[in-house]
């Protein structure tokens, strides 16, 4: 037997002499489900702008992150081999920094920054006595200076690094 939920007959009281039959609905209309639409769509129009800065503010912190982990590795490095001949390079032509020997001139490894989000930005580098360049001693010390890294939506961290070898970051997010 077939049953049709969607479509009931119901009978009209006042007059059941002639039996008129009215049919109700259990369904949406057109004009209810463009409603809901148009409100998604409106919810929509917020929601995508407020994802996309959670995720390039996101990234800026990974990539800082990044960089603080190199340098305190590289410091511990340093320190463990007795060794006064590692030195860290910030490029932001090429939005790059990388990791050499001072002794043998050579590269270690090359990191960019749009390896940990497309929009960030190595944007500024500077340590006093060696401009763009990150020093490691073997007793732990380093240069002293900062680096700021930022995205698109202009949020930006900066990395300081004291003379003693413990660096922190400040974050600035724009929402």
């Amino acid at each position: 037997m077939l049953h049709f939920k969607c479509i009931l007959p119901a009978i009209v009281r006042g007059n059941e002499d002639k039996m008129q039959k009215e049919f109700i609905s259990k369904g949406f209309t057109l004009v209810e489900l463009l409603i809901v639409l148009a409100l998604m769509a409106i919810m929509a129009s917020f929601a995508v702008p407020a994802w996309q800065h959670y995720t390039e503010n996101t990234n800026l912190k990974t990539a800082t992150r990044e960089i603080m982990a190199d340098i305190i590795q590289t410091r511990q490095k340093a320190i463990s081999e007795n060794v006064n001949t590692y030195q860290m390079t910030f490029n932001t032509g090429s939005n790059t920094y990388s990791l050499s020997r001072s002794d043998t001139g050579q590269t270690l490894w090359t990191k960019n920054l749009t390896d940990f989000g497309k929009k960030n930005i190595l944007y500024y580098g500077y340590f006093i006595s060696g401009g763009s360049v990150l020093s490691f001693q073997r007793r732990g010390t380093m240069n002293q200076g900062w680096i700021i890294v930022r995205n698109s939506f202009w949020s930006y961290s900066i990395i300081y690094v004291q003379q003693i070898g413990r660096p922190y970051v400040q974050y600035h997010m724009e929402k």
